[in-house]
């Protein structure tokens, strides 16, 4: 959820993995694993989808 967090806001995986102080490939490896589950295929895709969410409520 952090990972999520950071990438909705826009931070790139190296800002991302010293924010939440754990590796880059930990990182990687979660943003694979956010992108699949949002069927997304970019960091610009996830913060569409996250405004997008957000306009609604």
């Amino acid at each position: 959820m952090d990972v999520f967090r950071c990438l909705a806001m826009g931070y790139d995986a190296t800002a991302t993995a010293k924010r939440l102080q754990v590796s880059w490939n930990t990182v990687r490896t979660h943003t694979r694993n956010v992108y699949a589950k949002l069927g997304v295929h970019s960091r610009q895709e996830l913060i569409d989808l996250v405004d997008e969410a957000t306009k609604r409520t």
